[in-house]
């Protein structure tokens, strides 16, 4: 993206001249319907450098310009990508076969002189607020066996690697050559192997992309794609409304069903594979007036989690969309546990066990949560926060921006006694998500990057470091889910929901919405015109 008073900039398909603008359009304008034309409005200004902030928005928009190792589908699992197949030594390396006869947006053959430059780069892009290099973890050397192979050699065993590296994107070295995150971000550098090439970015507008007809795999069905930025609820819903969009992302769970009414419209929903959840620090370091935190009580854990209204949060805060999660995990994740059911809501139950605790009169904290970066987040925390009242604990509310609310949560230094936010396993595989969320913190060694509870149990510690060196399939599928019983059985973090994915569109147009990791990924490959 452009700075302000930058002119947008027109991408090129040949370097050697330039694309037209699109008939009857001027510079920088809106590209007018046409029946291979698809105009999204998204609700996030993105980045087109891949490696840079790691966001779902953001992989959102980059899997339509560039491709990857391996890649998952609409349903979670892993399948090949610019690699055709991988296979381990079963000790530290895993070899990657490349796809041949693979180009780069300008011509440019793909080799793995590419995959070297772009793994290598993943964790020094510079200023990164948010790097993937956690998709590298256990990597130390990235090699070029031939044009056609890499290796990717780890200190160890490594089993969830090809999953790790999925939609972790590929540059073009060449095009990358003396180019930056800002050359990117404008278009001049955005140049991949996925099935759309950019045409034009225009600030935090909007972006055009039209088709590569000289992509690999299956042609998508548009032929050029417009993604209008629209960070509003209201102003998605009203461009659907007025024919300005063909389809939106995020709708408000208010506007749905008055949408899901309207001649024209038809809305799209599934559920997705992030869980929202309440987190309850239990850092010692956690400063609280008179001393220790209650929340290091396990009582005072279980007294929180019966106090939550699970299925009243999915009826009425979701207006009937989502489902009750019994873990930050999803059906079908490897290490999922089917006999877990979801605490039960029991608010005179929780009254006794806080009674237990020695809180029989309840006692203050306070309650932090994201506003806007999560579906009814806001909504979702104004309910647990009369939830609480209602068995004596009186926490103060406090929502805030996206970006100031991580800020806030930091893992290492989280001063909130308790926090509302999510997490999406893009892997499917329970290892990603307990090595980052229950592994005790170690910025080093790179396990529990976004453990903000400071959930710290050497034993939890000690089965997922052995799930993720676990050669043998069946007993690391036991290691995974007695790392996962064990911290579940802790209660610091207490799962609510799993998200909804809630989207809306023409008539015209069905969109696959799938119920994996990527369903809140939203892509122009899912939306297909009715014939």
């Amino acid at each position: 993206m452009h700075r302000p008073g930058e002119s947008a900039h027109d991408i090129p398909s040949d370097p050697s001249r330039h694309a037209p603008c699109p008939r009857g359009a001027g510079r920088g304008a809106a590209i007018p319907a046409r029946a291979a034309d698809l105009r999204i409005g998204t609700q996030n200004v993105p980045t087109l450098d891949p490696h840079f902030l790691l966001l779902d928005s953001n992989i959102a928009y980059n899997q339509h310009i560039y491709g990857a190792l391996t890649d998952t589908d609409e349903h979670g699992k892993l399948r090949p990508d610019l690699a055709t197949s991988w296979t381990s030594d079963g000790r530290n390396t895993w070899r990657f076969n490349l796809r041949k006869g693979v180009t780069f947006h300008d011509g440019t053959p793909f080799t793995a002189d590419d995959v070297v430059f772009s793994l290598d780069r993943v964790p020094n892009v510079p200023n990164n607020p948010s790097p993937y290099s956690g998709q590298l973890l256990g990597v130390t050397k990235i090699l070029k066996v031939d044009d056609h192979t890499v290796d990717i050699v780890t200190d160890g065993f490594v089993p969830l690697l090809p999953a790790q590296i999925a939609k972790l994107s590929i540059l073009s070295k060449k095009a990358m050559e003396g180019r930056s995150t800002e050359d990117l971000n404008q278009g001049r550098a955005a140049i991949g192997t996925g099935p759309y090439q950019v045409v034009q970015v225009q600030g935090k507008e909007r972006i055009q992309l039209r088709r590569f007809e000289g992509y690999w795999g299956q042609k998508p069905d548009w032929e050029r794609v417009e993604f209008r930025i629209l960070p509003s609820d209201g102003a998605r819903s009203a461009a659907l409304l007025s024919g300005d969009v063909d389809l939106i992302e995020f709708v408000p769970l208010q506007d749905a069903a008055r949408l899901a009414k309207t001649p024209g419209i038809v809305v799209h929903s599934g559920n997705s594979a992030r869980v929202m959840y309440l987190g309850v620090n239990v850092d010692p370091k956690l400063e609280v007036p008179g001393g220790r935190s209650p929340m290091q009580d396990p009582k005072v854990r279980e007294a929180i989690s019966l106090a939550m209204n699970r299925q009243g949060l999915v009826r009425s805060t979701l207006e009937g969309y989502g489902r009750v999660a019994t873990q930050v995990g999803v059906p079908g994740m490897l290490g999922y546990l089917d006999d877990v059911q979801a605490d039960p809501f029991r608010p005179d139950d929780a009254r006794k066990v806080l009674a237990e605790a020695g809180y029989p009169d309840g006692f203050a904290t306070s309650l932090v949560c994201p506003n806007g970066r999560y579906v009814a987040d806001a909504q979702t925390c104004q309910a647990i926060g009369q939830m609480l009242a209602r068995i004596g604990i009186k926490a103060s509310v406090e929502t805030m921006p996206a970006s100031v609310f991580f800020s806030r949560i930091k893992t290492g230094s989280n001063p909130a006694p308790l926090f509302l936010t999510a997490w999406s396993n893009v892997m499917g595989d329970a290892g990603y998500t307990l090595n980052n969320l229950y592994h005790s913190f170690d910025r080093e060694a790179k396990m529990g990057s976004t453990n903000r509870s400071g959930y710290s149990d050497a034993e939890t510690d000690r089965l997922i470091d052995a799930a993720l060196r676990e050669p043998d399939a069946a007993r690391r599928l036991e290691l995974l889910k007695s790392a996962n019983r064990r911290g579940l059985e802790a209660r610091v973090l207490l799962p609510l929901f799993s998200a909804p994915v809630v989207l809306a569109s023409k008539a015209s147009i069905r969109y696959d919405v799938g119920d994996s990791g990527s369903s809140e990924m939203t892509s122009a490959m899912r939306a297909h015109p009715l014939r």
